[in-house]
C-alpha cells in the first residue's frame, strides 16, 4: 500500500486548497508524532496557512471586476435622464415644454458627466443630485424625475462602496500569491508523502494503513474532477492557476 499520486497543479484553487485542507484533517487526526512527519509537517502547516491567506486575496479581488459594472449602471440611469428630459422638451404640453427646456440648462451643465473619471463623476453626480433635489426641485418633480435622482443615488453610493472595498483589499495586501504559495504547500506535501511511502516500504504498513486509506479516497476524488473537467473540455484543462472553482 502506497500513497497514489494526483496532479496537484490542475487543481483550481479552491479545489487545491479544499484538498489540502482535507490533508491537513487527515494528518490531524492520526497525530504527525504517529506518522513520523512532526517537523516536515510543521513547515508545511506555515505555507498551508499562507495559502489561505493567498485564497482570501483571491476571493476579494473580484470585487474590482465589480467596478466597471457598477460604473455603466450610473451611465445607463444618467442616459436615461438626459434622454427623459431632452424628450420632455418637445412635450405637446406647453407648461411641461417650458419646464423642460428650463431644466436642460442644468442637464447641459453636466452633459460630459459620464466622461469623466471615476472620482471625478462620482464628484459630479452627487452635485448634480444636490441641484436637482435643491434649486431645481420642482422642475424635477414635474418632469417626473425624483425616481431616476433616487435611484442614480443609490447606484452612485454602491459604486463608491465597491471602489471602498477595493482600496481596503489593496492595504491588506501581503507579499503572499497563490501561484508561489502554491508551489510550496506541494513541495511539502510531496516530501510529507514520499517519507511516509518510504516508512512504508522500510517497515510495512501496518501504522499507516487508516492514513493512507483515508487519503487515496481523497485523491481518487480530486483526480476525477481534474478528469471530468478534462473529459467535458475534450482537452487537457488549461484553466488559469488564479480562476477561482465557480460552484
Amino acid at each position: 500500500m502506497k500513497i497514489n499520486p494526483i496532479h496537484l497543479n490542475n487543481l483550481r484553487n479552491e479545489e487545491h486548497y479544499q484538498f489540502q485542507t482535507e490533508f491537513k484533517s487527515l494528518v490531524d487526526q492520526s497525530t504527525p508524532l504517529s506518522l513520523n512527519i512532526d517537523s516536515d509537517y510543521a513547515s508545511y502547516l506555515l505555507h498551508y496557512a499562507e495559502e489561505g491567506e493567498a485564497l482570501n486575496l483571491v476571493r476579494k479581488s473580484a470585487l474590482s471586476d465589480e467596478l466597471p459594472d457598477a460604473d455603466h449602471h450610473r451611465n445607463d440611469i444618467l442616459h436615461g435622464m438626459f434622454d427623459a428630459v431632452k424628450s420632455a422638451s418637445k412635450h405637446f404640453k406647453p407648461e411641461t415644454k417650458t419646464v423642460a427646456i428650463h431644466l436642460q440648462v442644468l442637464f447641459d451643465h453636466y452633459s460630459d458627466i459620464t466622461t469623466k473619471p471615476y472620482d471625478m463623476k462620482t464628484s459630479a453626480i452627487s452635485s448634480f443630485i444636490v441641484e436637482l433635489t435643491t434649486t431645481h426641485a420642482s422642475e424635477s418633480s414635474a418632469l417626473d424625475l425624483n425616481e431616476w435622482i433616487t435611484e442614480l443615488q443609490s447606484a452612485n453610493d454602491a459604486f463608491v462602496n465597491i471602489k471602498n472595498n477595493r482600496y481596503s483589499e489593496d492595504a491588506a495586501k501581503t507579499q503572499f500569491r497563490m501561484k508561489a504559495v502554491r508551489t510550496d504547500v506541494d513541495t511539502w506535501y510531496r516530501t510529507i508523502t514520499e517519507r511516509i511511502n518510504a516508512f512504508i516500504t522500510i517497515n510495512g504498513d501496518a501504522a499507516y494503513k487508516s492514513f493512507v486509506t483515508e487519503l487515496n479516497l481523497r485523491i481518487t476524488k480530486y483526480s476525477n474532477i481534474i478528469a471530468q473537467r478534462k473529459g467535458r473540455n475534450g482537452k487537457p484543462d488549461t484553466t488559469p492557476l488564479t480562476t477561482p472553482l465557480v460552484n
